[in-house]
């Protein structure tokens, strides 16, 4: 069987209307599939524990990237388990990542203040036992920073509030509202030295140096696309910006990424409505910079799905993550769009996510056959397999492209005199 008919057979499983359906599809063409593995948003199922949504008083919310609180995998060892017993039961892992802005949120309160109500139900929900904080966001975007001196110092003390979090003294906090941990202050400096340390040995590799930043900068390059677009001159409508949009894709990323294309049409048709590009002006000399943070952002979500690949910490079958935040705009964005399956081969490279909602909506939102042929032209065997032959040498480029689109964006703005 040929790639292209193995990825049709995944999207049947990915795209089926229920989980009974998927159930089925899974179990048919197991033989010719039986390398991949699938997690679907259930009515019931699975709870990947507290990686789900939730909403604070604070202003606080956790999201997870699908729509539901429950989940259906399935594997080679969930199809033997049905079929013999007809339930299924799998281990999992998760945890909770805090995007820098949380952390600033709940900063202050590690320093002896009294917790209010609404921020020591964060506190609470961060506290229980089977919540894991993970740094993650914080590390990927200050990797980078560590070689000036006065970005490590501020560094040490994030990462020392992050062990803090991870070990906050439960009975402190429930009687008195004093956010401490229960470590000693040498222990607590201690962890965080080892924190760095590791930090250290990854910002000297260039392997991983290399990965992260290409997938900062291919966000990048598609906000700034986005923007381009959006704010040239010329009168476009939307399904034509959409158009503009896709083609870029196609051929100067040669990667049609669904998540990145349901952001652009909600930028184009909401314009600064979508508050994620509320800082997004004309008027502005600090576009770009803000650009590059929103395109952390979208490396977080994406790493949210890249997590589902990985192998849990634990040992468990599966591991989930979840994000908590207090920014209303990364929130509406990542609201933008959930995931009602996901697919991934064993090998846990790639993630083939399978969105909850009208997909060919988000191309084209023509009366007529535009679906058809925006299919035909971007989505049909040839052109995946075109962006195949030219991913590489796309990848290589990227660099070229992001300063090609810089300039793109300086122009459109008269900020380039």
């Amino acid at each position: 069987m040929g790639f292209s008919e193995e990825i049709q057979l995944v999207a049947r499983i990915g795209d089926a209307e229920d989980v009974g359906e998927a159930f089925e599809l899974y179990r048919r063409f197991f033989p010719l599939i039986g390398n991949y593995k699938f997690i679907l948003a259930a009515d019931k199922g699975a709870r990947p524990g507290y990686a789900v949504n939730r909403n604070f008083s604070a202003g606080a919310v956790v999201r997870s990237l699908f729509k539901t609180d429950h989940v259906l995998v399935l594997d080679v060892d969930t199809l033997h388990d049905m079929e013999a017993t007809g339930q299924s039961t799998y281990p999992i892992d998760y945890s909770i990542s805090l995007d820098t802005q949380a952390l600033s949120y709940l900063e202050p309160y590690m320093a002896g203040r009294s917790v209010p109500k609404d921020f020591k139900e964060v506190f609470e929900f961060i506290a229980c036992d089977d919540v894991y904080v993970d740094p993650t966001p914080y590390l990927m975007e200050n990797l980078r920073n560590l070689d000036d001196p006065a970005a490590a110092d501020k560094i040490f003390g994030k990462l020392k509030a992050y062990e803090i979090l991870r070990t906050l003294d439960t009975n402190l906090l429930s009687s008195k509202d004093i956010v401490r941990s229960k470590l000693s202050e040498q222990e607590l400096l201690k962890r965080t030295q080892e924190h760095v340390s590791r930090m250290y040995m990854d910002r000297g590799r260039h392997d991983i140096m290399n990965a992260l930043n290409f997938r900062h900068q291919f966000q990048y390059s598609c906000l700034l696309k986005m923007v381009s677009i959006q704010l040239s001159p010329s009168k476009t409508s939307i399904n034509e910006k959409i158009a503009a949009f896709l083609e870029f894709s196609h051929s100067q990323l040669a990667t049609m990424a669904a998540r990145e294309i349901a952001l652009a049409r909600a930028y184009f048709e909401r314009g600064q409505n979508l508050t994620f590009f509320g800082k997004i002006q004309r008027n502005r000399s600090d576009i770009l910079g803000q650009l590059d943070n929103m395109a952390w952002d979208l490396l977080h979500i994406r790493q949210l799905e890249k997590m589902l690949t990985l192998a849990s910490p634990t040992g468990r079958r599966y591991f989930f993550s979840a994000l908590l935040t207090f920014d209303k705009r990364f929130i509406e964005v990542i609201d933008l769009y959930p995931l009602k399956s996901c697919a991934f081969k064993t090998d846990g490279k790639e993630i083939i996510p399978f969105y909850d909602g009208d997909w060919l909506g988000l191309i084209s939102s023509k009366p007529d056959n535009s679906h058809t042929e925006m299919v035909e032209k971007y989505f049909s065997g040839n052109a995946i397999a075109s962006r195949d032959a030219r991913r590489d040498d796309a990848k290589r480029q990227l660099a070229d492209v992001v300063r090609q689109l810089e300039d793109d964006v300086r122009r459109t703005l008269g900020t380039d005199k």
